[in-house]
């Protein structure tokens, strides 16, 4: 089962080599926050979620990874549902 917003507009898709579908707009997830601040990136996660994202880019240097996965897990959408591209330094 598929959690959508009620507003939400329809999502396009890119299909990947492999078959998986990417969702073409995603949200950046650089906070530019503090180190002690990182966290404060969840409730924005959260809300970008509720409004219909469902693909997050994050990094290691943003800082953002552990807001990011609290975000998904609180969001109650399936795991599956959401696409998450992260790098490593």
């Amino acid at each position: 089962m598929s959690v959508e917003p009620k507003s939400a507009p329809p999502q396009v898709y890119y299909t990947l080599n492999n078959g998986a579908r990417l969702p073409a707009i995603g949200l950046g997830c650089w906070s530019g926050l503090t180190d002690a601040e990182h966290d404060a990136a969840q409730p924005w996660i959260e809300q970008a979620l509720k409004v219909g994202y469902r693909h997050l880019d994050t990094a290691h240097d943003y800082g953002t990874e552990r807001a990011v996965g609290r975000a998904i897990r609180a969001s109650g959408i399936p795991r599956e549902e959401v696409h998450v591209t992260t790098k490593l330094p």
